[in-house]
């Protein structure tokens, strides 16, 4: 879900999505501040939200380069403009100052055009400057304007960017950003003990072939242990620690002693950490959405004495910013801090356990739906242990961390490997010409690509080279991760084509007959598949009928919002094809259209930096101003297992309209704008970083969407080509 929340500055709101924030996971520096990169007639880096059309100017104040260009009408919906970029704060220095060019033309009295600039810790904003009591106004040639902020302790992201409100167009060119009259990206940063190289960056030097009962366990409390100071200690907090070296010292010494001596050593361990001061005011989790229960180590196995030294640990005020994690700019989801280690063998047993007990403990402490998991965690990573230990090939072993993946149950998270070769391999290399989607729970052949074969829309496909489809599944199974059983058969329908031999034998079923076929198969370069199972029309929008419009958001991209809502303002109804993810966020721009008065529709859990594992609740989100020209026919949204993150959130924001209802049947169950966590090995995946709920604090994750109007498709509705879904929503809308 690319969600959006809600920020003040220049005494207006703006909404910051994360779809930008996102792209920008990987941006450490400001770039292309002089426009000159552009993808698509975008700015590249820039998020931009509510202009019109033509962003790139040749406009300029030395004629040398180009300009961001934003227009505003009396037409333009969104009530404010702006471009921006927010990366993180991680320099040394006592002031930041931004700068640029500015040309404004025919602006008006009640807007503006300016720059702004802010700093933020934990998502709190601790210095701003908006250009307040200056904006440009009215028709003024290029002008050269700088703002400037004070370094504050602890910030650990900046936000900056343009902005215009009221109607007439601003251009702005060769913005800078610097830091103490230097360059941002060359600005000194601070260092860190966590960010060093250590000596077992290339190997870690543990090789493990085998663990008794005892060595796993003891591996287990160390994993919980470890994790529980990395997050915790005050010292690892700063960045004062080296967690990876101090795993790696560890293990080797707990392979070989008892229960006894295994506490005995990671107590010393702790110790010479440094000393922790309480606070006793630092965890108020009273209020909280999802925290750990109190003193939740003590159902490890651990000593009395460990047990205490972490609760001492667990009092201790932790520093922000946090080494490890950060909660991301205005959606507050988490950013993990991890070296990626992208060239270690898979046969290093540390690296092994390492990139194990960092996944796990990124869940227990981040996951804002790890209470949603079918195992107790603790179980899972007692079971992945052996697995990723004993792991004979590099395969084994990327199956034994998808199997913890799997066990999250969170449909963002699959495991993305370095080598996609072997996992190609493992699901096969070529294709049957044909797509499946499961009806009325068989295999029904959906799309056929190839002419003159003898197979059938419509067919149910039962064996794939003697191989039953529920055996295929149990195969699948592990890199199947998924909110729920819709969405697990959506991707396990994906995959079922693939068969590593140039002819598969097909056994299938065609009007209560059993047959057997033989089809060629064709390698996955050869084909391209039809991704969604209903694509009408090749652009966002159409009339169906005079009095019926329909609206695909995959293609709603580059779009004009207000344009396109003028075009179907006269219609009787509105079908919003959600059976899709949407190639823009048009949460708030597309749903402003369909509100009498603002209206509630999701509340967040988000992560809080001073105490691992607590979610708090945000208030309510809502959507559309008070409005007496909102769109006043019936709206029919569409759903389906397709429908995911973005898409789902899109159909709660737009489900509470007068007269919107939706049709279909449950989605995919997985919102929440995601976390990217990077494994050794150059392996890695992502969480839901954020909760998401109803503001009744009805889940939606792992539910989905509860359409009011439930359609199922049929074999024999998919035999007749039918889209079962949208003929039930034109029958709502068509009625009286």
């Amino acid at each position: 879900m690319k969600g959006c929340l809600i920020r003040v500055l220049l005494a207006f709101p703006l909404l910051f999505c994360s779809a930008m924030l996102y792209a920008q996971m990987a941006q450490t520096s400001p770039i292309n501040l002089d426009f000159s990169q552009v993808n698509d007639q975008i700015p590249t880096g820039w998020y931009i939200e509510g202009s019109e059309t033509e962003v790139i100017s040749q406009a300029h104040p030395t004629a040398t380069g180009q300009s961001l260009r934003l227009e505003r009408t009396t037409k333009t919906k969104p009530q404010f403009t702006f471009a921006f970029q927010a990366i993180p704060f991680n320099f040394i220095g006592k002031t930041l100052t931004f700068s640029g060019w500015v040309k404004t033309d025919q602006i008006s009295s009640d807007g503006g055009a300016a720059l702004w600039i802010s700093l933020d810790r934990n998502v709190t904003t601790v210095a701003l400057d908006k250009m307040a009591d200056h904006v440009i106004k009215g028709s003024e040639e290029w002008q050269q304007v700088e703002i400037s902020v004070d370094i504050t302790p602890e910030v650990d992201r900046v936000s900056f960017g343009v902005v215009l409100g009221g109607t007439g167009t601003a251009y702005f060119a060769d913005l800078n950003l610097t830091l103490d009259g230097v360059p941002l990206d060359q600005a000194p940063k601070p260092t860190f003990i966590a960010s060093e190289p250590h000596q077992f960056e290339q190997d870690s030097g543990i090789r493990i072939t085998q663990l008794s009962a005892e060595q796993q366990q003891h591996l287990a409390v160390l994993a919980k242990v470890w994790g529980f100071v990395k997050y915790y200690h005050p010292e690892s907090a700063k960045g004062n620690i080296s967690m990876d070296a101090e795993l790696f010292t560890l293990i080797p010494q707990l392979l070989t002693v008892s229960s006894t001596e295994r506490d005995k050593k990671l107590l010393t361990w702790i110790k010479q950490l440094g000393k922790v001061s309480p606070c006793n005011t630092c965890k108020d989790s009273s209020d909280a959405a999802l925290t750990h229960p109190a003193e939740f180590w003590l159902s490890w196995g651990i000593s009395a004495e460990l047990s205490q030294q972490l609760t001492r640990i667990h009092a201790a005020e932790i520093p922000a910013p946090h080494f490890w994690v950060k909660p991301e700019p205005q959606v507050s989801n988490p950013f993990f801090n991890e070296k990626p280690y992208a060239e270690i063998s898979y046969q290093d047993s540390g690296y092994r356990l390492l990139a194990l007990f960092r996944l796990w403990n990124i869940i227990h402490y981040y996951s804002p739906y790890r209470d949603l998991t079918e195992q107790p965690w603790e179980q899972v990573l007692l079971d992945a242990i052996p697995a990723v230990i004993s792991a004979k090939s590099e395969l084994d072993y990327q199956l034994a961390l998808a199997k913890v993946v799997y066990a999250i149950h969170d449909s963002h998270s699959l495991l993305n490997v370095a080598d996609i070769s072997l996992m190609r391999n493992f699901i096969g290399t070529n294709i049957i010409p044909v797509d499946v989607r499961f009806v009325e729970q068989q295999a029904v052949v959906y799309q056929v690509y190839q002419d003159n074969l003898p197979i059938k829309v419509g067919d149910i496909i039962t064996h794939i080279d003697n191989r039953s489809i529920a055996e295929r599944l149990e195969y699948l199974r592990p890199i199947l991760a998924s909110s729920n059983e819709p969405t697990r058969m959506r991707d396990f329908a994906w995959l079922l084509p693939r068969v590593n031999t140039e002819q598969a034998v097909v056994k299938i079923i065609r009007d209560n007959q059993a047959l057997t076929v033989q089809l060629p198969t064709l390698s996955l370069n050869e084909i391209e598949r039809q991704f969604y199972y209903y694509e009408h029309g090749n652009s966002a929008y159409h009339h169906m009928t005079p009095e019926i419009g329909y609206v695909r958001l995959d293609k709603i991209a580059g779009v004009n919002i207000d344009d396109m809502m003028q075009q179907l303002a006269d219609t009787k109804g509105l079908v919003l094809d959600l059976r899709n993810y949407p190639s823009d966020f048009v949460v708030f721009s597309l749903g402003q259209y369909f509100y009498p008065q603002p209206f509630p529709f999701a509340s967040f859990t988000i992560m809080q930096p001073n105490n691992p594992g607590q979610f708090n609740w945000t208030s309510p989100i809502t959507v559309g101003p008070p409005s007496t020209d909102y769109y006043k026919g019936k709206i029919a949204i569409l759903i389906n297992e397709q429908t995911q993150s973005l898409a789902e959130f899109s159909a709660m924001a737009f489900r509470g309209a007068p007269k919107a209802k939706v049709f279909g049947s449950t989605t995919a169950g997985a919102d929440g704008d995601i976390s990217l966590i990077t494994l050794p090995g150059g392996h890695s995946t992502v969480l839901s970083g954020i909760g998401v709920f109803y503001p009744d604090k009805t889940p939606t994750q792992r539910v989905g969407i509860i359409p009011d109007v439930e359609v199922l498709p049929t074999i024999a509705g998919i035999k007749a080509g039918k889209d079962e879904v949208l003929e039930r929503a034109i029958q709502y809308i068509e009625a009286n």
